[in-house]
């Protein structure tokens, strides 16, 4: 009796079946944030003021990112930030900048859907400072070499979305004085919430 190798239909030539609605590898993602410390201090004249932004601000950002390898991601990316404002009693000072990034991110491992990864960053930032009242000095807005680097978490709530929770460090170089206010330096400590989701 002739042992059965297999049965009708279990070999094919044919080309296997490939899903039009697979992973293409491009993901969007948006978030908004809380910026803790902004580690900026107010100068009148070169000397310390004994002032600094309250570090009460926030920020919202999206970016287009492309994950390479299993473990590595590639993005760009902009984001807007509050970094908050100094007051001495007759006179404020407020800050913003505007920041946009290329960035590597490192997917360290997947367990239970939970992914942490660690990334750096680099670009550019346009830091503006205004005070009030105008007779203090004009609005005023430079450009500035940016860096970031960072350590997160994401949840996969399906193939398509997960969510980030993550931290980041960004230093927006030196923003221009305005009148007799300058800021000596103007660092994000940045805490974000968002979303990724995956394009097909």
């Amino acid at each position: 009796m002739l042992a059965k190798l297999g049965r009708p239909g279990d070999f094919s030539l044919a080309p296997p079946d490939v899903s039009d609605d697979a992973p293409s590898g491009w993901y969007m993602r948006a978030d908004a944030g809380y910026v803790a410390s902004t580690g900026a201090h107010v100068t009148t004249g070169g000397i310390p003021a004994g002032l600094g932004l309250s570090g009460s601000g926030w920020s919202v950002g999206g970016g287009l990112g492309y994950r390479f390898l299993p473990v590595l991601r590639g993005e760009v990316s902009l984001d807007y930030l509050d970094l908050g404002s100094a007051g001495n009693g007759g006179s404020e000072l407020s800050a913003n900048a505007a920041v946009a990034l290329a960035s590597l991110y490192w997917d360290v491992i997947t367990l239970a859907g939970f992914t942490p990864y660690l990334s750096v960053g680099a670009g550019f930032s346009i830091n503006a400072l205004h005070v009030a009242p105008a007779a203090f000095g004009p609005a005023v807005n430079d450009w500035e070499f940016a860096w970031s680097a960072g350590a997160g978490v994401s949840y996969a709530l399906s193939s398509d979305f997960s969510l980030d929770l993550s931290y980041r460090y960004l230093d927006l170089g030196s923003p221009p004085s305005t009148g007799v206010f300058a800021l000596s330096d103007a660092v994000a400590h940045q805490v974000r919430l968002g979303v990724r989701y995956m394009l097909r």
